[in-house]
């Protein structure tokens, strides 16, 4: 009992403010404790997202080579189409050249 009364009054009261330290710390953690919370259920829904964003990421590729299929045909076609308007245009300048050697036209 006597060893109590020989603490002096400076470190029960340092004892106290780093007591009253500690429970404001506590307080802090406690009252963020949603925000933690959040993060952790985000942090789980995570693999499930990343799998659905593979999925949907394999998709596109399977339909852009798709599109890309559809489109070879397309562009030989385009690419004959063009050829041929060429010809005709040079097979129309003969023509006009016949044409103007014609007498009478």
């Amino acid at each position: 009992m006597f060893d109590a009364l020989a603490v002096p009054p400076r470190l029960i009261a340092r004892a106290f403010d780093d007591l009253h330290t500690l429970a404001e710390g506590v307080r802090r953690l406690s009252d963020r404790e949603g925000d933690l919370s959040e993060l952790v259920d985000a942090v789980r829904a995570l693999p499930e997202i990343e799998d659905s964003l593979s999925q949907r990421i394999a998709e596109l590729r399977t339909d852009v080579q798709a599109l890309h299929e559809w489109l070879q045909p397309l562009h030989k076609e385009l690419t004959d189409l063009d050829d041929t308007a060429e010809n005709l245009e040079q097979a129309l300048g003969g023509l006009r050249d016949l044409l103007k050697k014609v007498p009478g036209i």
